[in-house]
């Protein structure tokens, strides 16, 4: 991998975002995903010394910490539709609403992308609804499914596991 400074660590982000959920042996492939957004959340208590005129900060903790993913998806397949409206899928595409606790497994993207480094992650996630689903629109743009995971410690006590490779020529 090129050392910094180089324009060779510049990054256009793009790749193949996958899921299996909890129960299931194979990962299903999403579709077109033209974003998906990792976003470490990170909690802490700062505390003062009151022993001079001006209150300082002499220690922060970090109390929690926490990730989330928010994945958008602009192929609507019944799978899709599913994991959003946080329903079951009948075998000819109906889709009972809501009537999912949760939608757990693990989500995955592998960088294909042809500028920079392929990044790639894999995590244990809980699906959660965000944002609207238009069924219909007054605009010429397409429909897109917007989806927020939570992302849960493994084992190992991490939030994911990233990759960083190379480009294949």
């Amino acid at each position: 991998m090129p050392t910094s400074p180089s324009v060779q660590n510049y990054h256009i982000g793009k790749g193949i975002v996958s899921f299996k959920e909890t129960g299931s042996a194979t990962f299903v492939d999403l579709g077109n995903a033209p974003s998906f957004v990792y976003t470490p959340n990170v909690e802490k208590k700062e505390h003062f010394s009151s022993r001079e005129g001006i209150k300082t900060k002499d220690f922060t903790a970090i109390t929690q910490i926490s990730a989330t993913i928010k994945v958008t998806l602009d192929e609507i397949t019944p799978e899709n539709l599913a994991m959003f409206a946080l329903g079951d899928l009948a075998s000819d595409g109906t889709i009972t609403g809501l009537t999912k606790a949760e939608f757990t497994g693990t989500l995955k993207v592998i960088g294909t992308n042809d500028i920079g480094q392929h990044v790639g992650w894999t995590g244990d996630i809980s699906f959660v609804p965000s944002g609207d689903f238009s069924f219909i629109t007054d605009s010429d743009d397409f429909s897109t499914l917007e989806l927020e995971a939570e992302v849960q410690k493994a084992v190992d006590g991490s939030f994911g596991i990233w990759t960083v490779e190379e480009p294949t020529a």
